[in-house]
């Protein structure tokens, strides 16, 4: 008779020891790519996040006061002054709200997602601007830029006659009706609200300003003289905060009124979780900074020459283990305490001169 062929339960354990061992190397070695997949991922992420917002922040704080071919601090305003003063107040470069115990030595944690918005407008120095109500995140700082409407064309002034309440230019470019302008001979300028559509032939194009509209203008005569010539652009306002992001986290948005009325919000960054602002004042004409201040204590947004401005970049979940404490980081002197999650973080941090900034 045949022996019966096959494995003996030695053989066997033995075959299933080796191959739970192999299983195990694979696995190991699946988790560990992961891991380092996810860890090295996070940081390319909090790099490009960081990178980004300061990219944004730097470019709008170099823009600011700029206004045709003038500047802020040589310009008037016809504008009314609206239900607050935060869209229309042309005659100043910058602006910016201090979030409470935060100005420099301040001390606060960042909330877990999802972020909410904050509805108290007393939770910043001296008052958030109503404008802003329920956009920007406690404990953080918001910074306003005011310039001209980006990529938009000069228009170049044909006709005008003092005390009119019109004037032409060559070509209607950006011009627009309802829209916030400002007309500049590089030593003067105005801002004025357009209220009614730029009509004619190029060449001699009608812009009206005359009180109508909303804010609308509060005489229909420049207060200086204009002549053949000068330049009238677009101008906007833009205010940059950190707010509930589509998926729940901090995000850097700005907040554009588009040379109109009427304010739209655009996420820019995701992730971006809190942000301080400090601004370099010359206050003796030296084009040096005597100091940085925080928003409440700037008296002219005039004399600011520098920012300074500090984000904490979050990643996606699942980038690192989660640490045994809260972790903490520095910006701008204030210690800011991350949540204990699997998040990596970092501080970016930039200091932007204003090149519009008069002598």
């Amino acid at each position: 008779m045949k022996k019966a062929l096959g494995f003996s339960m030695v053989e066997l354990m033995v075959a299933i020891t080796l191959a739970l061992i192999v299983t195990t190397g694979v696995i190991s070695v699946f988790v560990g790519s992961r891991t380092a997949y996810q860890s090295t991922a996070g940081v390319g992420a909090v790099a490009d996040g960081g990178r980004f917002a300061l990219n944004f922040l730097q470019q709008a704080v170099r823009n600011a006061g700029y206004m045709a071919c003038g500047t802020t601090k040589q310009t008037t305003s016809i504008l009314n002054p609206g239900a607050t003063p935060l869209p229309f107040t042309f005659t100043q470069a910058l602006g910016g709200f201090e979030a409470n115990a935060t100005g420099g030595a301040g001390a606060y944690t960042v909330a877990a997602p999802p972020v909410a918005p904050d509805a108290s407008l007393g939770d910043w120095v001296g008052g958030l601007d109503a404008a802003l109500t329920a956009l920007a995140v406690k404990n953080t700082d918001v910074l306003v830029v005011r310039e001209t409407l980006r990529n938009s064309q000069a228009s170049y002034v044909t006709a005008i006659v003092d005390g009119d309440n019109k004037f032409s230019v060559n070509a209607q470019g950006n011009l627009a009706a309802n829209q916030i302008a400002v007309i500049s001979d590089c030593a003067k300028s105005a801002v004025m609200q357009i209220t009614s559509p730029p009509s004619g032939a190029p060449g001699n194009v009608v812009i009206m300003h005359n009180s109508a509209g909303m804010p609308g203008n509060n005489t229909s005569a420049f207060p200086v003289s204009f002549g053949i010539g000068s330049q009238v652009t677009p101008v906007d306002t833009i205010v940059y905060y950190i707010g509930q992001g589509a998926d729940g986290d901090g995000a850097l948005f700005a907040y554009d009124l588009n040379a109109g009325n009427a304010f739209t919000a655009t996420e820019l960054v995701p992730d971006i979780e809190s942000m301080q602002v400090l601004y370099g004042v010359d206050t003796n004409g030296t084009q040096t900074v005597a100091e940085y201040l925080t928003a409440d204590q700037v008296v002219d947004f005039n004399t600011v020459i520098s920012v300074k401005i500090a984000v904490l970049a979050a990643s996606q979940p699942g980038s690192m283990s989660i640490p045994a404490v809260a972790p903490t980081y520095n910006l701008l002197g204030n210690t800011v305490t991350a949540p204990r999650d699997s998040r990596a973080r970092q501080v970016f941090e930039i200091t932007i001169g204003v090149r519009n900034a008069a002598s």
